[in-house]
């Protein structure tokens, strides 16, 4: 009885409570270095490709599947392509296609847009890809994978009503299309179309952007939030045109997301909670810093990448960020990476308990890790592809994408 009761106060001290029941050295992820795709599994890199421009790598639900865009140099029409882990086979799908391509969440088939037409491709049939529909400004699966959630403007006038129609999927017939929403608007608005759609984790509510034209986006767009029986909507803030800067919580129907007008990432960017059905938002950046990345750990709690406010016009004096952690309850919130300045810590993502992020110095990238429930950070990556950055806001999904699948 002395032996069992020492094995278990040894395992207690061994395996922190909130420790991962599977080590980092499971997870696996897909990142560009040197424009080439490369792929981390367990602990061995693999390089993909040898020639070309590969940009925005994406798992299947299964991790059994990436999908990226691959051009001739940076600039080029770029096409998409397929990459089976199992038998190392690279597959072309087709060209000139736009970076909004995503997985089902249930099966590997990948639906994408050339130019504004949807199309879903079943890897079980490679090269037999089944046009769905035209004239679509963007989609997202259904959080079942059995159909899509779409936009398309009512004509082409710019301030012409946007409708959301529901595409349900049909085994060897048309899938059948359904008005879901109108978003009306006025005549003196000028909104081009949506962003991608998010599904809250307990499936009641739609989250996504209002875009108005390219120049105007770049400065603001509008956070929405619809009801997923189409009954209730919500114009709820203004904010970039980022898709990582507003994601649900895990388990309930708090949506956090960064506000602020302006394209300037250092420069009012504020991070928010907002609470359904109730419409409550809390603020949780400090006066005179910005938020410009985040995670939720858990639904009590937030990562943040964050720095100090600065307006400076030469971009390279500005503050890089380092990670706090927020507490919801209670608003406490702690550093986690302390930095000399010549470095900044952004992507926060939380995958089983442990916490990956992306450290820069606007000229090199190294992708970090640690636990979650203690700071030990470890170099998992070394030297991976830099994000396009427009004003201080670095698209890092461009260049690393972790499989997120339990």
């Amino acid at each position: 009885m002395k032996k069992i009761l020492l094995l278990i106060l040894i395992g207690l001290f061994t395996f922190p409570v909130g420790a991962s029941a599977q080590p980092k050295e499971n997870l696996k992820a897909a990142f560009v270095r040197n424009d080439d795709l490369w792929l981390k599994i367990r602990d061995k890199e693999i390089e993909i490709t040898d020639k070309g421009y590969i940009r925005y790598p994406k798992w299947s639900f299964d991790g059994n599947w990436v999908a990226y865009l691959k051009g001739a140099k940076e600039g080029d029409r770029m096409d998409l392509w397929l990459y089976n882990i199992k038998s190392k086979r690279q597959f072309m799908v087709k060209e000139n296609v736009s970076n909004n391509f995503q997985w089902s969440p249930s099966e590997n088939k990948i639906g994408f847009q050339d130019v504004k037409n949807l199309f879903i491709l079943d890897t079980s049939q490679l090269g037999l890809f089944t046009p769905i529909t035209k004239s679509v400004e963007n989609f997202s699966w259904l959080p079942t994978g059995r159909g899509l959630l779409l936009s398309r403007k009512k004509n082409t006038n710019l301030n012409s009503d946007i409708i959301l129609s529901k595409v349900i999927l049909r085994k060897n017939e048309k899938p059948n299309i359904n008005h879901f929403y109108t978003i009306k608007i006025a005549k003196n608005e000028i909104l081009a179309s949506t962003s991608e759609f998010k599904w809250s984790n307990d499936k009641k509510w739609i989250s996504f952007l209002l875009i108005p034209t390219a120049s105007l986006s770049a400065d603001g767009n509008t956070l929405c939030v619809l009801s997923a029986n189409g009954k209730t909507f919500r114009m709820t803030d203004e904010m970039l045109n980022e898709s990582s800067w507003f994601q649900w919580a895990p388990y309930n129907s708090l949506i956090g997301y960064i506000s602020g007008v302006g394209r300037e990432a250092t420069i009012n960017k504020r991070m928010q909670v907002l609470n359904l059905p109730s419409m409550k938002t809390v603020l949780y950046t400090p006066r005179g810093f910005v938020d410009r990345d985040f995670a939720w750990q858990n639904n009590r709690t937030l990562i943040v990448s964050r720095s100090k406010e600065n307006g400076s016009e030469d971009l390279e004096q500005r503050v890089l960020p380092s990670l706090y952690r927020i507490s919801l309850s209670g608003n406490k919130q702690t550093p986690l990476t302390v930095l000399s300045g010549k470095d900044g810590d952004f992507r926060p993502q939380v995958v089983r308990n442990n916490l990956f992020w992306i450290r820069s110095d606007r000229k090199n990238a190294d992708v970090m890790v640690s636990p979650t429930y203690h700071m030990k950070e470890t170099l998992w990556i070394k030297d991976i592809s830099l994000g396009s950055s427009y004003y201080e806001k670095w698209s890092w999904d461009e260049v690393f994408s972790l499989y997120t699948g339990r």
